[in-house]
């Protein structure tokens, strides 16, 4: 019922010392296609924006991989086994250039080729999962890590155990806490890296990123929690200018590949009608 296809393995390491790797394989029928990766939240393109001399054998990754013909596409999320290599079996090549012949993914999920103090045996169970999403078109960057940051967690990440009672009053059961870039449904190149308390200050830190080549426009709008003022913040999340609050929404412009740090000053709005119990 989804427009992706998730695979995942699992399966069980013994005491074997000798050099060995395992992979999951995954070819796409896709004839010169360009070779994507996610480094650090930018999109690379493989071997065309490396430096001469890097590493092309394989590669670690943050979030997908995705290959694109010009007219369909395919991109990977990689939430759990950050190494892969590129269209064929290239540990130790020491290639100076990557010419991918074929759009295939190597997914590197273990090995064992090392001379350093790490133990030559890996026992246990190792697990690896990706989740494969099909697509026509060009590459879109901004859908491509959005898919990335949407497969990061299996499930959903709750911790009830020991969480102090609220002194104020209990959200709804559903609804947004707060408008961000590309949550009114229309996609957006500004991409949500961070919503975080700020303890020190008592308020809430957003982290933004522009993930386009051109300057962008991106806005923060209340929901639940209504914004009272805006403050934009250093990435070491000092404190660098007031922004305007108007109608209970900041705008701001984020030029191209640029990071963008905001502090928001909230409160409770209209919560409705809430639980009996946190």
């Amino acid at each position: 019922d989804a427009d992706y296809v998730e695979c995942s393995a699992s399966w069980q390491m013994g005491l074997e010392t000798h050099p060995e790797a395992t992979y999951l394989l995954f070819p796409f029928n896709l004839a010169q296609a360009t070779a994507r990766f996610d480094l650090g939240g930018q999109a690379v393109v493989a071997d065309e924006e490396q430096l001469p001399g890097v590493c092309r054998d394989y590669f670690t990754v943050q979030q997908w991989v995705d290959f694109n013909d010009g007219r369909l596409g395919m991109t990977v999320a990689t939430p759990d086994n950050p190494m892969i290599q590129l269209g064929d079996f290239l540990f130790g090549r020491h290639q100076l250039q990557l010419k991918p012949e074929r759009a295939m993914l190597l997914g590197w999920v273990t090995n064992n080729y090392w001379e350093t103090n790490f133990r030559a045996h890996q026992p246990g169970e190792v697990r690896a999962r990706y989740r494969l999403q099909p697509y026509a078109g060009p590459f879109d960057e901004a859908r491509a890590h959005r898919f990335g940051l949407e497969t990061a967690y299996g499930q959903p990440v709750l911790q009830r155990l020991g969480e102090p009672k609220p002194d104020g009053p209990l959200l709804p059961e559903s609804g947004s806490l707060l408008s961000l870039p590309g949550s009114n449904g229309r996609p957006s190149p500004v991409l949500t890296l961070h919503v975080k308390p700020d303890w020190e200050r008592d308020g809430i830190v957003v982290r933004l990123l522009n993930a386009s080549d051109t300057e962008q426009t991106a806005q923060l709008g209340s929901g639940h929690l209504r914004i009272t003022a805006a403050q934009r913040y250093s990435l070491l999340e000092e404190p660098l200018d007031e922004l305007a609050v108007q109608d209970e929404a900041v705008g701001l412009t984020l030029k191209a590949r640029d990071v963008a740090v905001i502090r928001l000053e909230v409160r409770f709005g209209d919560v409705g009608s809430a639980r009996s119990e946190p």
